[in-house]
């Protein structure tokens, strides 16, 4: 086979950033095209839009090399291979848009020869019979089309870009020997690590996505409907989910109580799933009840915090932790912007603090430009610095799991706040620790 010489990445959001960079480290000529001409400048600077641990190194590294960003189509008539990373949102009846994805594949129609092959790949979640339409969409071009499904998570993502579990490519044809080999061709690092790939068809890698988030996702659920349990009858959910997960069968990933799951995969993907079983007339029973268990679990949170204080107007609070897991930027969907908006709407004054920076610089421009200040008033602050967030604070409310959480000072935060009351919404905190300083503690089902 004769060797790739450059590969496009449409879209430079989270998923294709990451593919970029991460196929640029790999030795390959890589483009990334995106239509935010203000993000094509940055990126083309070296500056990464957004925090993933590794990634701004990787991507100085590269950027102006063997990597270059641009708003044009042109490069993809150069490129072998176009990697589809645009992002597909939940739309207002929970169904994926696919919108930017179907005007990204237009833009490759009016751009590349009819006759000069080309291998799309599509990374972007995408509901089953995605990649049939595309395909029937390009139906008069020399093009292959594969489902190639990402696995990132959010925080140590650059890790698995280069370290993932498996690799699943789906075919419309796997009797076509070419794009298969062309794909183990561009993944030959990871063949060569011993990496499971799973060759399969279109529709089995699409729903291999979204049967993967929904499984964890439900896992999360079942674990925070136990916590309810566990709250009102004084059983300790650590304990239980620890003996859980020694049973090999169950596993010990995905059973931390807490006050449910965020993020821009999650939520977005479990939703689109059920919509997926109704547009072919089957009820989702089980994943209904894990989409409503998680969005009831915040607000039973909330109400365990209502009813200690009986009155929120006017008690302040120090809310740690922004973004919707630990060491990213992402606020999309996080539990910890649900909970400090409930705050607000009950007449609360919040302070916000996130150890990662962009999170809670996204956080100060969320509530500058996204929320009616008319309406919530000036009652919240995102600071810098968690001594100065939990200063005179009423209660603090912990909502990201961060283990640098463990070690700070608690006994000068006891002496700075005015209530000496914790609301654990990660179970992170050893509660024997925080109550010798006085404190008392209220975890999620323990």
């Amino acid at each position: 086979m004769n060797k790739i010489k450059k590969i496009s990445v449409i879209g430079s959001g989270y998923v294709g950033l990451i593919q970029g960079v991460g196929l640029a480290e790999l030795g390959f000529e890589v483009v990334g095209i995106d239509i935010d001409e203000t993000k094509v400048k940055a990126l083309n600077k070296g500056e990464c839009p957004l925090y993933e641990e590794g990634l701004e190194e990787l991507l100085k590294k590269h950027v102006n090399k063997n990597l270059v960003f641009t708003t044009s189509y042109e490069p993809i008539k150069e490129s072998e291979i176009i990697f589809l990373c645009v992002g597909t949102p939940q739309d207002k009846d929970g169904n994926a848009d696919l919108r930017f994805l179907f005007s990204a594949v237009e833009k490759i129609k009016e751009t590349i020869d009819k006759n000069d092959y080309k291998v799309i790949v599509i990374k972007s979640t995408v509901p089953v019979g995605t990649n049939r339409k595309v395909k029937e969409l390009l139906k008069d071009y020399n093009v292959d089309v594969v489902s190639n499904p990402e696995f990132l998570r959010e925080g140590i993502a650059v890790y698995d870009f280069f370290n993932p579990e498996r690799i699943v490519l789906g075919f419309e044809n796997l009797d076509n020997k070419k794009p298969i080999e062309i794909m183990k061709h561009v993944y030959k690092y990871f063949d060569e690590k011993g990496i499971p790939f799973i060759i399969t068809n279109w529709e089995t890698a699409e729903l291999t996505k979204y049967a993967s988030n929904a499984f964890l996702a439900t896992k999360i659920s079942f674990i925070n409907e136990l916590a309810k349990l566990s709250d009102k009858v004084k059983a300790d959910i650590k304990t239980i989910s620890y003996a859980m997960g020694l049973d090999k069968r169950i596993g010990n990933k995905f059973l931390n109580a807490g006050i449910g799951y965020g993020g821009s995969c999650f939520p977005k993907d479990v939703k689109a799933l059920i919509k997926q079983f109704e547009n072919n007339d089957i009820e989702p029973i089980l994943i209904k009840a894990t989409d409503i268990v998680n969005e009831e679990q915040i607000k039973w949170f909330f109400e365990k915090i209502k009813n200690y204080y009986g009155n929120l107007n006017g008690k302040t609070f120090a809310v740690l932790g922004l973004a919707f897991k630990p060491n990213t930027d992402d606020l999309r969907e996080s539990r910890a912007i649900k909970l400090i908006d409930m705050l607000l709407e009950n007449g609360a004054i919040v302070k916000g603090f996130d150890y990662v920076k962009k999170a809670r610089k996204n956080a100060t421009n969320l509530y500058k430009f996204d929320k009616s200040m008319a309406f919530y008033g000036y009652n919240i602050y995102i600071l810098d610095d968690l001594y100065e967030t939990v200063k005179d604070v009423d209660g603090i409310i912990v909502t990201v799991e961060y283990n640098e959480f463990n070690n700070e000072n608690w006994e000068k935060i006891s002496n700075l706040v005015k209530r000496k009351v914790i609301f654990d919404g990660r179970n992170i905190l050893v509660p024997e620790k925080i109550k010798k300083f006085g404190f008392t503690y209220f975890g999620v089902g323990r």
